[in-house]
């Protein structure tokens, strides 16, 4: 079994339920690993691995369409990914939203979703 990961991808979006999210904005970190099994011994040529690119893409497309929850977001994001890549046998992800506007909160507030195919 193959593990290609994406970490800590930073993202300025407009997510939330909150009207001053939807105006301001956020900043957003975004893990993503996906596992698949190897078709050959080793590998040596892109086409026989997932492209961590294309992933990306798939996120920076999903990331930019404003969502009012973010267990939305992974779970579209995972199902845009998979629906790509049919490969995979699962995928993790998680959103970090870094200044959740909690009062008085300090860190950050997120999600992560995890489904095997």
């Amino acid at each position: 079994m193959i593990s290609v990961h994406l970490h800590n991808l930073v993202f300025h979006a407009f997510h939330g339920i909150h009207d001053e999210e939807k105006i301001l904005g956020n900043e957003y970190v975004v893990n993503v690993a996906v596992e698949f099994h190897e078709s050959t011994e080793v590998i040596f040529h892109i086409h026989e691995t997932i492209n961590y690119v294309s992933i990306y893409n798939i996120i920076k497309k999903r990331m930019s369409v404003p969502t009012p929850l973010l267990e939305t977001i992974a779970m579209k994001t995972g199902e845009d990914i998979h629906n790509q890549f049919p490969v995979l046998k699962s995928i993790s992800i998680s959103i970090k939203k870094m200044n959740t506007p909690i009062e008085g909160i300090q860190g950050s507030a997120g999600v992560s979703w995890h489904k095997e195919f």
